[in-house]
């Protein structure tokens, strides 16, 4: 899977905009897994073995894999890939919120450039960049009272990925301080509603999880890969809502 990132022709600098590119690289990225989640379940072997043999050589046939290793093998990458992407997506719009909150905090409403206020927002933003994922949370919570109400689904999310990168198995080094590592998942979930017509269904959003500990491997079901999309969209919105809140307050005080 490719690595989505958002559409660079944006040129306005807007939460509106960010918004929508982000949403709009997750929805792409969440297309692409149910698309490629549908390729390996459907998968034909005689097809697979045809496209194997169309150009009649292998670079190594030795290491030629067949249908059924293929299928472990797509499903194993299809999990680092995705879960990569995500958390790629994640850091990125941090970077270009982080950006937009530099510019209300320091510029207010006055929308004219200063060469000198320029620089100090460029080396803001730059060091901001460079950040890792804890110093980026701090630093929103620190100099903008922003928190994410998510902040543990995505740290749950890069301690799985450097599981999967290693060899799939948790260790110590992966677990938080009540000895496991826990993936969260949304989800929407039927609910009984006395109030809903009589063979229609209502439903919500619900949090699930997932809890593996030291010397399992880490592996997910289709549905919770597809609930990471969620989650991550879920933490997309919360950030938007809060920036949004921290630009209002920002705003209607420099009046």
């Amino acid at each position: 899977m490719s690595n989505q990132q958002p559409n660079p022709e944006e040129s306005v600098i807007s939460l509106q905009n960010i918004s929508r590119n982000f949403l709009t690289a997750l929805q792409r990225q969440h297309d692409m897994l149910a698309f490629t989640l549908a390729g390996v379940r459907t998968s034909d072997a005689k097809i697979y073995d045809y496209y194997s043999n169309v150009s009649r050589i292998m670079p190594a046939p030795a290491a030629h894999l067949t249908h059924d290793q293929m299928i472990a093998y797509s499903r194993g990458l299809l999990l680092r890939t995705s879960i990569n992407d995500l958390l790629a997506l994640s850091a990125e719009v941090m970077n270009q919120v982080h950006l937009l909150c530099i510019l209300i905090k320091t510029r207010g409403r006055n929308v004219q450039s200063n060469a000198e206020t320029d620089k100090i927002i460029g080396q803001k933003q730059e060091a901001f960049v460079r950040m890792n994922l804890q110093e980026k949370f701090n630093e929103f919570e620190q100099t903008y009272n922003i928190i994410s109400e998510l902040e543990d689904a995505i740290f749950s999310i890069a301690a799985a990925l450097r599981v999967l990168v290693r060899t799939g198995m948790v260790t110590n080094d992966d677990i938080s301080p009540d000895g496991s590592l826990t993936l969260e998942f949304k989800a929407m979930k039927d609910i009984d509603d006395d109030s809903v017509e009589a063979g229609a269904k209502k439903t919500k959003m619900v949090d699930t999880q997932r809890t593996f500990r030291p010397g399992e491997m880490l592996d997910l079901t289709d549905e919770e890969l597809l609930g990471l999309n969620i989650t991550v969209a879920k933490f997309f919105h919360s950030l938007f809502r809060s920036v949004d809140e921290f630009g209002r307050e920002q705003l209607e005080g420099n009046k």
